[in-house]
């Protein structure tokens, strides 16, 4: 399903799919803090929404503009019926997400994730485009979070017989975001890990927990 905007978080940041870090909201400062960025070694499957602006989400959009790079020529006048697009990123693929940060190159990742109950991972953006790149993500067959350099990501845009074509995040003004919680669970040799990665107002499955530290004494009375 697309985001609703009433569960989605404003940022004026140039924020990316599968980083990580923690909200902050003070009274002059809202948004997220960016504090590990995984290695995801094979490309992670995104879902593609197009959204019409409306003036909410437009004023969100123009707020964010005026902190990034991006140019990104958008006008938005309500008495018109056709409202110009965005697009809503989605990571589908949360089983790859999790498989990577479980795997020994993000131990510190995943270290910093037990420790902080807090930390998430972005799963969601809205960001705008310019006309080109919006009509090349829509039409294309696939769209993929991918690692161009160690560190880097971008969009990879597959379709069938052609050759893939990579737009980097910063191409685009990001207005709005959301996070996933870790849901932990400990093995049988009690190492903890990642199983699942949910919104904030949804709960872990069955025996698993968003706390890392719940999670292991959990396991542990159950041995008991």
């Amino acid at each position: 399903m697309y985001l609703n905007q009433d569960t989605t978080s404003k940022t004026t940041q140039q924020l990316v799919l599968g980083h990580i870090g923690s909200e902050k909201e003070y009274i002059l400062q809202q948004g997220f803090n960016g504090t590990a960025i995984p290695t995801y070694k094979h490309p992670i499957k995104l879902n593609v929404y197009p959204t019409d602006f409306n003036k909410h989400s437009y004023n969100q959009f123009i707020n964010a503009k005026a902190s990034q790079t991006a140019d990104v020529p958008i006008q938005y006048i309500d008495s018109i019926t056709e409202k110009p697009k965005y697009l809503q990123l989605q990571i589908v693929d949360k089983v790859a997400v999790v498989d990577a940060i479980n795997n020994n190159e993000n131990i510190s990742v995943k270290n910093y994730l037990s420790h902080n109950r807090y930390a998430n991972v972005i799963t969601h953006i809205s960001i705008a485009f310019n006309q080109d790149h919006y009509n090349a993500i829509t039409k294309a067959d696939g769209v993929f979070l991918i690692e161009e350099t160690p560190k880097l990501y971008v969009l990879k845009l597959q379709n069938t017989g052609k050759k893939a074509v990579y737009i980097p995040f910063n191409k685009g003004v990001v207005f709005q975001y959301k996070a996933s919680n870790c849901c932990w669970q400990e093995n049988e040799r009690r190492q903890l890990n990642i199983v699942d990665l949910v919104s904030n107002y949804a709960n872990c499955p069955n025996k698993t927990f968003k706390s890392s530290t719940r999670a292991k004494k959990k396991l542990n009375l159950y041995k008991l």
